[in-house]
């Protein structure tokens, strides 16, 4: 019983000193190699022995981390595992924190009572300020959420602030501080020289945002030219001319052709009262650009308007109007736009054509895309913004191959509905005859479904070349009346002045031979 107890001792200095010499190896390794034969014989014999079997179990249950020791890889892998790293780790952490806390605690008191000292005025304007704008912050709760972030980003402030007076943990959860803080020489005159201007800062900073935000909505000065020259009075000009043609561009467009002089020209041949420039409409955000006038050029454009007005004060009457474009999203920017100018008549347009409308809802089908064409021509007539819908059905130009009105028919119909209840008027659009599917738009079966409405029409060239001013009038007229109407219209001063189909028809006629 002794020398087991021996050996277990070796065998634990052996475990925790794996670093002994080679001879101590060789003498535990002889001393142990006399149980290893033991080991074998027991194995074999398992029943054989008694009550010896439980000492000699015993020892090569010792004997078998002897064995692991044995390899010479397994000290070597031990040897790595026991050197200095794990004491290493454990004392440079222990004399890290304490001389951190110390520095850290009395840089903060020491500035803290300076800053409180010389400051203690400033900390309660800076709290009535707050109370001050607390009332606009109740009514919009964004405008809380935004001046959160801001003092975590100055520092400066937390240092002055009393919260940390009172409470510890605001003082070591600044270790940023207490960094900036030893590079500072002269800890009073930089520490109120740095605070002063950082308190300054945060309150210009949620003011910015909150005029960035409101800047976009409002549109430009209004410009409110074109009021000076009165209305024509009702009735037939001289020559008999009585009808105006609603819907012509200018060059600003970028793909019309003339100056407003020779539109006004082609009118007078023409045999109409007066004309209507509806150029399309500066939008934002940079929407279509290439086919529209700048923001920059919508002064211009109402000064080109007025000059050619002088100019033919007396012969025709020249107005300004606008084709305003109708987009899911840029409504308050059109509203805006009405106001800058004394419009006399505001055309609403869905153009299908346009990139940003082809990326966003041409998603589906053929037919699904010029349903939702039609929803949206339905929902600009709800919008209330425009006077007139011009070119109703424009969209049977989206692959004109497969055009066919009996498949949208119902889709239209209800569109009609929706528009007929708004009270609103459409165009009949002459230019249809020059696009890609040859037909006025809208087509005659779709005037027919506006007329049972009694959906108002006006007529428009929608010119973007002189020549074209009054192109197709009478077919178009004649088309009015085999659709049903009675009446056609025209607008000033966004009021509608509805007039018998047969007597424009005569003043067409009239007017034109008299002014040959």
């Amino acid at each position: 019983m002794s020398k087991p107890t021996r050996n277990t001792k070796k065998a634990a200095q052996g475990k925790a000193r794996p670093a002994a010499t080679k001879s101590k190896n060789s003498a535990a390794s002889r001393s142990k190699a006399k149980p290893a034969p033991a080991k074998k014989t027991l194995t074999k014999k398992k029943p054989a022995p008694a009550s010896k079997p439980a000492p000699k179990k015993a020892a090569p249950k010792k004997t078998a981390p002897a064995k692991k020791p044995a390899p010479k890889p397994a000290p070597k892998k031990a040897a790595p595992k026991k050197p200095a790293p794990k004491p290493a780790p454990k004392p440079a952490p222990k004399p890290a924190p304490k001389p951190a806390p110390k520095p850290a605690p009395k840089p903060a008191p020491k500035p803290a009572p300076k800053k409180a000292a010389k400051k203690a005025p400033a900390p309660k304007p800076a709290v009535k300020k707050p109370a001050a704008k607390a009332p606009p912050a109740k009514t919009k709760p964004v405008v809380a959420a935004k001046p959160a972030p801001a003092p975590a980003k100055p520092a400066t402030k937390a240092a002055p602030a009393k919260p940390a007076a009172k409470e510890a943990p605001a003082a070591p959860a600044k270790p940023a501080a207490a960094a900036k803080a030893p590079p500072a020489p002269a800890k009073p005159a930089p520490a109120p020289a740095k605070p002063a201007p950082a308190a300054k800062a945060p309150e210009p900073t949620p003011a910015a945002p909150a005029v960035v935000a409101e800047a976009p909505a409002p549109a430009p000065a209004p410009v409110k030219v074109l009021s000076s020259l009165p209305l024509p009075p009702p009735g037939p000009t001289k020559s008999g001319a009585l009808f105006y043609d609603s819907h012509m561009h200018t060059p600003l467009c970028k793909h019309a052709w003339g100056e407003p002089e020779e539109y006004a020209q082609q009118a007078l041949k023409a045999g109409l009262k007066g004309i209507i420039f509806t150029c399309h409409c500066p939008m934002p955000n940079g929407f279509w650009p290439s086919v529209r006038m700048a923001e920059s050029e919508f002064e211009t454009y109402v000064a080109l308007v007025q000059r050619a007005a002088e100019a033919y004060k007396g012969k025709l009457d020249i107005r300004l109007g606008i084709e305003s474009e109708f987009f899911p999203g840029c409504e308050e920017y059109i509203a805006g736009l009405h106001q800058r100018a004394d419009f006399h008549y505001v055309l609403g347009a869905v153009h299908w054509q346009a990139k940003e409308y082809l990326n966003k809802f041409e998603t589906g089908t053929i037919e699904n895309f010029r349903r939702i064409y039609f929803d949206h021509l339905a929902k600009s007539a709800e919008s209330g913004l425009y006077d007139a819908l011009a070119h109703p059905d424009l969209v049977k130009n989206y692959h004109p191959d497969s055009w066919c009105f009996a498949i949208v028919k119902n889709t239209v119909a209800t569109a009609l509905d929706r528009i007929a209840a708004t009270g609103i008027a459409m165009e009949l659009n002459t230019s249809g005859l020059n696009k890609s599917y040859s037909e006025m738009n809208p087509g005659l079966e779709m005037l027919r479904m506006m007329a049972e409405r009694k959906i108002p029409v006006v007529v428009g060239s929608d010119s973007h070349r002189s020549n074209r001013v009054g192109e197709h009038f009478v077919t178009a007229l004649n088309h009015l009346t085999e659709a049903g109407y009675e009446n056609v219209s025209y607008f000033l001063n966004r009021q509608r002045i509805d007039l018998p189909i047969s007597d424009v028809l005569a003043s067409l006629k009239k007017a034109a031979d008299h002014n040959a």
